[in-house]
């Protein structure tokens, strides 16, 4: 009876073995799912063509997003690259502006608009889905520094917010670091087993995506404001839960620091832009409705989701000043109204158009003060 379950055990691993080797021979040479990450290496989508129809008014009837050779959206990496002014921009989804068409994501405005007064000027869109200043690091380290852009613009903020999960990524992985406990072992080991394996990358990916969907706040979609959904916060549980944005607040600093580093080793000048949000203060002058009250969720309001984005905000100002570095204070400078954001955080075409002109003219105003 033994020997019988025996080969029956062994057959079984036999044939584990057999499949695990098929398909990692198959998605070595084609792999369906194209995945961004691979361990904790990116993995940019280059020469990808991506164009779709859209029922949304505010986008485009059908959306054209592409990336170039780099893997970024925008025009090809020039022969002069050399001798052009060279920016690249990183961030999340508000930087990538997945539904705004190419032609009209920020980063495409800003070329054309500075374009008109300094034609030698170069703009890619280096922003990903979903990245926060953990992946930013990554990004900048492995790919951006490589290209010697002569500025990065880094849009960050609102998906660092509550984010306690970097800090053992950053200890064992950006700092040569080990991390001892058996949980970050076995992470350790997966990501180490990842970069290695096509099938363990898959499962690998699939098990983030899961896990990031648990967990996801905002979605992509279009909000259509009803003046009468509100939720009613007591001062004390707003001033209670902005609070404890304190001790993710000095980490998110602390990795700011370290892109500003990394940026000034690589002869880069680093420009930052505080997160723009759509509710928190004042009233829609759309829909009439009350930004601060709106209900985002169970003890979620505009105003509490403002004021903990606010707390990164303010630092991020803080760190800029001391350090002198250029800041585009984005989120005073966007208005809050539905007519530029289709949800709490992300854009439409009339408000990522908005946001290039907004960064054109400051930094065309930097550039003739400088020039004084």
């Amino acid at each position: 009876m033994w020997k019988k379950i025996y080969r029956s055990a062994l057959y079984v691993v036999y044939l584990v073995v057999i499949v695990f080797v098929l398909l990692e021979v198959i998605l070595r040479i084609y792999n369906p799912i194209p995945v961004r990450l691979k361990g904790e290496s990116i993995v940019l989508p280059i020469n990808q063509e991506i164009s779709f129809k859209n029922e949304f008014a505010c986008f485009d009837s059908v959306i054209v997003h592409n990336k170039n050779s780099i893997g970024f959206r925008g025009e090809e990496k020039p022969a002069n690259y050399e001798e052009v002014e060279s920016i690249i921009a990183i961030g999340g989804s508000t930087t990538e502006c997945y539904f705004v068409s190419d032609d009209k994501v920020w980063t495409q405005v800003l070329q054309d608009s500075l374009r008109k007064n300094q034609p030698d000027i170069w703009v890619n869109n280096a922003g990903l889905n979903g990245h926060s200043t953990f992946g930013h690091k990554i990004l900048l380290r492995d790919h951006v520094v490589n290209l010697k852009p002569q500025k990065v613009i880094f849009l960050t903020g609102i998906n660092d917010i509550g984010r306690e999960d970097l800090g053992d990524f950053d200890k064992a992985m950006l700092q040569g670091n080990y991390v001892t406990s058996s949980k970050s072992k076995i992470k350790n080991f997966l990501k180490t087993a990842a970069n290695n394996s096509e099938v363990i990358n898959l499962i690998y990916n699939i098990s983030k995506a899961l896990d990031a969907q648990e967990k996801q706040i905002f979605i992509d979609r279009v909000l259509e404001l009803n003046p009468r959904d509100t939720l009613a916060l007591s001062d004390s549980f707003v001033k209670q839960q902005v609070d404890e944005q304190g001790k993710f607040v000095s980490s998110y600093i602390k990795r700011i620091a370290d892109l500003h580093k990394t940026c000034v080793e690589g002869g880069i000048e680093p420009i930052f832009m505080t997160q723009p949000y759509l509710f928190g203060k004042g009233t829609d002058p759309i829909t009439g409705t009350d930004l601060a009250k709106y209900k985002l969720g169970e003890n979620r309001n505009g105003e509490l989701v403002w004021r903990q984005l606010e707390e990164y905000n303010d630092a991020l100002r803080k760190y800029c000043t001391e350090n002198n570095l250029f800041l585009i204070d984005l989120a005073n400078q966007l208005p809050k109204s539905n007519a530029y954001f289709y949800d709490e955080m992300h854009y439409t075409n009339a408000g990522s158009i908005r946001i290039g002109q907004i960064v054109a003219k400051e930094l065309t105003n930097r550039r003739i003060k400088n020039e004084r």
